[in-house]
């Protein structure tokens, strides 16, 4: 695969105004996968390089007295804001049309679709309440669960405040359902809950989930074969009878 081929595969969604959490997340990996350094001027800014003169005072630089390294991280950032304009459509584009720094066109996506620092703490308080609100239901599979807390955990990433590991193992043994107090206690005595990875945890209960649902078919197909074994004891009995009946009662 060629280079051209490799850039086009990994680009991100385009920011439309309807998914920026998503494209913030795959925006951060495609920007450092372009270059790290062009990631560091999106968080540590950018601006053209400076010279004192005689008299104290402060002038940009003139382009081609910049040096190598100047020249270098000047590409660096242009690297991550060419990423950010290809990256977003039009209406976005708009708001960010105007900014040379990646880091203030990062900066004024984020204040639109986040808002303030009080919004987002705001934000991120009613979402610590859904998830702490957060149960499975009693028909709802292990698969399901996860993806609804997955989707907490992802937004509280995108708003600066992301969930440990720890965190999330112990939400998922405090929100199961009475049929899995079982594994639970398996879970307790064998395994320290603290180090305790997530996905680990998911697939182990997914496992157990679907013994518990195999077990629940096999004894419904018993009490189906049991059924029919009496019906046909049943049947034969009567038969029998019947049989008795017309040689007494030729």
């Amino acid at each position: 695969m060629d280079l051209l081929a490799s850039s086009t595969a990994f680009r991100p969604p385009v920011l439309d105004g309807s998914n920026y959490a998503l494209w913030k997340v795959k925006m951060r990996m495609y920007i450092k996968s372009i270059e790290e350094r062009a990631w560091q001027r999106v968080l540590d800014g950018w601006s053209p390089p400076r010279i004192v003169d005689d008299d104290g005072d402060s002038r940009s630089k003139l382009e081609n007295s910049w040096s190598n390294d100047e020249v270098q991280t000047s590409n660096f950032n242009s690297k991550a804001l060419n990423a950010i304009f290809t990256s977003v459509d039009v209406n976005m584009f708009n708001l960010i049309t105007n900014y040379i720094y990646a880091k203030e066109a990062c900066n004024i996506l984020q204040k639109h679709y986040e808002g303030s620092e009080s919004v987002r703490r705001t934000k991120l308080r009613m979402l610590t309440s859904k998830f702490e609100s957060l149960r499975i239901e009693e028909n709802e599979t292990i698969v399901e669960y996860d993806r609804r807390l997955r989707d907490i955990a992802n937004e509280a990433f995108t708003l600066g405040d992301p969930m440990s590991n720890e965190r999330l193992v112990s939400k998922v043994l405090r929100s199961l359902p009475k049929r899995f107090n079982i594994k639970i206690c398996a879970i307790d005595e064998s395994k320290d809950t603290s180090t305790l990875n997530l996905e680990d945890l998911i697939s182990s209960l997914r496992t157990f989930e679907m013994n518990l649902d195999l077990q629940k078919r096999n004894k419904g197909n018993a009490i189906a074969l049991q059924s029919t074994d009496d019906s046909m004891n049943s049947l034969i009995q009567e038969v029998n009878e019947s049989d008795l009946m017309r040689i007494q009662f030729p």
